[in-house]
């Protein structure tokens, strides 16, 4: 073995890349960070599984976007994106 690292991958439902599309540059830079990371290990602490093979995921990218991503084949393909803001808190923290 060479030493290198598997990098998957990454695809995107319409859905998504709409909602990544959408991010304010400041937020898309993080956002692309967190899918560089997501790439090079798709199983990252941070994520959880949602399905009983585990490849059905969930992770919160950066402290207001979250997503839920499938892992196959050496393709990571992101399908929901979801980004959250300070102001939609119905009771925010004291």
């Amino acid at each position: 073995m060479s030493g290198t690292r598997h990098v998957y991958e990454v695809h995107y439902t319409e859905q998504a890349a709409a909602a990544r599309d959408r991010l304010a540059p400041h937020e898309r830079n993080r956002f692309d960070k967190g899918v560089s990371v997501l790439a090079r290990d798709p199983y990252v602490l941070a994520s959880r599984a949602v399905s009983a093979t585990g490849d059905d995921r969930t992770v919160r990218l950066t402290r207001h976007i979250w997503a839920e991503y499938l892992v196959s084949r050496g393709r990571l393909l992101i399908f929901v994106i979801e980004v959250f803001s300070d102001e939609d808190v119905l009771v925010p923290d004291e």
